[in-house]
């Protein structure tokens, strides 16, 4: 069972404990009802989850060492918040990993966005160009 199916599952078991403890399970078309809420609570986590969370970082990708450099950029974060600025490391690697992970974090971010309000259409010929490009990179030699 994938995640999306996780929560899916998630949804349509809150919408029918909400339908009854609203006393609603008895109604006639009960089962519709239920699934047409778990719909909308789908697309509201869709629509609010990454704003809900964008600190704990739940939806960034499990890159490996991810939560260590997310930990380093709480802190670089709570130092600017608290006193307007904050000392870098001098070293380049670590420079990169922070600057990557910043720029992964950032594009997550407008991604939730654009998912909360895709049609399944644009995303089918999002994925068909970017599979494009991915021949395309493996016929030029580019790394992937």
């Amino acid at each position: 069972m994938t995640n999306d199916d996780l929560i899916h599952r998630l949804c349509l078991m809150l919408a029918f404990q909400t339908m009854i403890v609203n006393g609603k399970a008895s109604a006639k078309d009960v089962a519709t009802k239920i699934v047409a809420l778990a719909k909308q609570m789908d697309e509201f986590c869709g629509l609010h989850a990454a704003q809900a969370f964008s600190e704990t970082g739940s939806f960034l990708a499990d890159d490996k060492g991810a939560a260590k450099v997310d930990d380093s950029i709480a802190t670089y974060l709570e130092e600017i918040k608290t006193t307007g600025s904050t000392s870098l490391p001098l070293e380049k690697e670590t420079l990169i990993q922070l600057y990557d992970r910043l720029q992964l974090r950032k594009s997550r971010r407008f991604q939730w966005q654009f998912y909360a309000t895709a049609k399944e259409e644009k995303l089918r010929d999002l994925v068909t160009y970017l599979l494009e490009e991915e021949i395309e990179d493996l016929n030029a030699g580019v790394p992937q």
